[in-house]
């Protein structure tokens, strides 16, 4: 993968959510950001924010150069009080439409505060399309997908990923996950989930993916970490 990629494209959800009133030992979300860096081109993001829940929110939207897309359907749960458990999961689509290769990288980051320590978990899954009439690939030179907490890798799957596909062919990427994984440090920032890939030109990769995480007071509480919420499915048109 190239070193040198050429644009920098960064958007803020367009609301910063009220904190919770309630004193909570966990995550309290105060917004979502969405960053993406790519060769591709320029392009404009959008998004859109719609609350589920007092502690819940969906997020719509993406960016769109001229030849290539990123787009995006993710849910954030802030911290709830009832369960404990805070998390993020997303359905992202990148397609690349030029007549190279080209790099992208898209992170997702939950913005907010939490004390730890935690109990973290998480999913990743997806599937490359080759839409050229050439051999076409999907790679990365690091982990394709990684989940942090204020900067710090946490955990990453996928790493110096190489996949392969006939002309307009479908080739799955598998599905990982990870469970009951301890972290000791608090969040004073942000959490978040991040795809570093390069596709070929005609390419599309789409993943669905989770990353959740909650306080450590007690056996039971711990034991709803096992709950990872199900990623809403995205059907490829």
């Amino acid at each position: 993968m190239k070193t040198n990629i050429a644009k920098n494209f960064v958007f803020v959800s367009g609301i910063v959510f009220a904190l919770s009133s309630e004193t909570n030992a966990g995550f309290t979300s105060a917004g979502a950001l969405f960053n993406v860096v790519t060769s591709a081109g320029s392009g404009a993001p959008t998004n859109a924010v719609t609350q589920i829940s007092p502690y819940a929110w969906g997020n719509t939207g993406g960016w769109t150069g001229s030849q290539a897309s990123v787009s995006w359907a993710n849910d954030i749960q802030g911290w709830n009080p009832t369960t404990g458990a805070g998390f993020s999961n997303a359905n992202i689509v990148i397609r690349n439409n030029t007549a190279s290769a080209q790099d992208f990288l898209v992170t997702v980051s939950v913005l907010g505060t939490a004390t730890g320590p935690f109990v973290a978990a998480g999913s990743l899954g997806g599937q490359y399309v080759n839409g050229s009439g050439s051999l076409g690939s999907l790679t990365s030179t690091g982990p394709l997908w990684t989940a942090g907490i204020d900067g710090t890798t946490v955990n990453s799957q996928l790493n110096s990923a190489l996949f392969f596909a006939q002309p307009y062919q479908v080739v799955s990427l598998g599905n990982f996950n990870f469970s009951n994984l301890q972290i000791a440090s608090s969040v004073s920032n942000n959490f978040s989930i991040q795809y570093s890939l390069r596709l070929s030109a005609g390419g599309e990769a789409s993943f669905t993916s989770a990353f959740s995480f909650q306080s450590v007071p007690g056996p039971a509480s711990i034991a709803l970490i096992g709950l990872m919420p199900f990623v809403r499915s995205r059907r490829r048109k």
